[in-house]
């Protein structure tokens, strides 16, 4: 069954009644359970346990949530305490496509256009389409497809990047180069990047390379330089499945992948477990991944200050009994912190793990969720102050916490 984001009290409009209920948010570290919670939510189940959010420069926090035939933007300006009613982005029914691994995206501009990324069933399964809203979110655009070849190849595993000229970067895995790579064995892609802004409003779809694994999604992050930088799973010759970095250089030239991690994973299939990357503001790539390769098995760290050409030892993350995995990282200043979800036949507990000192010395792992209902993956994210823990189960609902 999907599960639901608990609602709240009943808002009536003169068009629509909007159904709600309540709604459960842990509100700090110490999971605080705030008594008379305020919170709107879409009237449909989410699907997958997966909804997006993003801090916009205001210091306002956007969600966007996937339900079985809309999408659905509302706000919140107590940091995810209480959540304005929603409005649905998709002007027409669609059949909706999502999971943990291949979330929707929300990202918002300085001057406040709310950009939104999400997947519907159309002539290929899981087709990406992007909308936005000048107004708040009010109204939005008409949703457009991102892909130039959406009706003969699939494509998915989207992230969008905003840079700090608010130009949108969207990247994705897609299957219209699939013949080059039999050589590579099943489950090899292509990954392209379209850019929208005043010079590119009609996303001209760009290749950037081939051999991607197709079910793992591509970790995004924005350097120093204001460029953005890629950690790829990534098929090599030898048949292994390892990751690599890519970054864009100054005149928008890509580098050609540097393997980062050495872990020996050969396997003939899809392990639907992408890594996660960061970058903190003097260029260190922060870096967390999963493995099952004859060096390595489990959930590791590992950063980098020359983007891959040395990398330090590599850090494991849980144990791996409890069958520890997606992982998330994000930075704030000299704090790093990394979280992930771990599973003992029951219950699903999300630990977090903290350094002070850019990733030199971390604090014991620790619990801040647990569940054992249905659930999707942890997500961090930051307002510019603080960091916060993002997390959907069918048995809480959406939580937040600031970490």
């Amino acid at each position: 069954m999907s599960p639901l984001i608990r609602y709240n009290k009943l808002h009536s409009k003169p068009a629509a009644t909007v159904i709600t209920l309540f709604i459960l948010l842990l509100l700090n570290a110490c999971q605080t359970q705030n008594n008379s919670p305020t919170t709107s939510a879409p009237p449909a189940p989410v699907l997958r346990s997966t909804v997006a959010v993003a801090f916009a420069p205001d210091g306002r926090l956007w969600r966007l949530t996937p339900t079985p035939d809309a999408v659905y933007v509302d706000y919140s300006d107590d940091n995810g305490q209480t959540f304005s009613p929603p409005q649905q982005v998709n002007p027409a029914a669609q059949k909706i496509s999502v999971w943990p691994e291949n979330p929707p995206a929300i990202a918002i501009t300085r001057s406040g256009r709310i950009h939104v990324l999400y997947y519907a069933d159309a002539a290929q399964k899981s087709t990406s389409f992007y909308s936005y809203s000048d107004d708040g979110g009010n109204t939005f655009s008409p949703p457009k497809l991102i892909s130039d070849h959406a009706d003969s190849a699939m494509h998915y595993m989207d992230k969008m990047l905003l840079d700090n000229e608010d130009k949108v970067y969207l990247f994705w895995h897609d299957r219209r180069h699939e013949l080059l790579d039999q050589q590579l064995g099943s489950g090899v892609l292509s990954l392209y990047y379209a850019i929208s802004d005043s010079q590119h409003p009609d996303f001209y779809n760009r290749f950037i390379s081939n051999a991607v694994c197709s079910c793992c999604r591509t970790a995004t992050a924005l350097a120093p330089n204001n460029k953005p930088v890629l950690m790829v799973r990534m098929v090599f010759p030898d048949g292994v499945r390892e990751h690599a970095l890519m970054r864009m250089d100054k005149t928008g030239k890509w580098s050609k992948p540097i393997r980062v991690t050495g872990d020996h994973w050969t396997i003939e299939a899809c392990p639907e477990h992408g890594p996660a990357l960061a970058i903190d503001d003097r260029g260190r790539v922060h870096m967390t991944w999963f493995t099952l390769g004859d060096i390595r098995q489990g959930i590791y760290y590992a950063q980098t200050d020359d983007f891959g050409a040395k990398v330090s030892a590599p850090m494991k993350l849980g144990e791996r009994e409890r069958l520890p995995g997606h992982p998330d990282v994000l930075t704030l200043k000299n704090r790093v912190i990394l979280t992930w979800k771990e599973f003992d036949g029951k219950q699903t507990t999300i630990q977090i793990k903290e350094s002070a000192d850019r990733g030199a010395s971390w604090s014991d792992a620790r619990t801040v969720f647990s569940t054992n209902g249905e659930n999707g993956h942890p997500s961090l994210i930051s307002n510019g102050q603080d960091i916060f823990l993002s997390w959907v189960s069918s048995e809480q609902g959406h939580q937040i916490i600031k970490l």
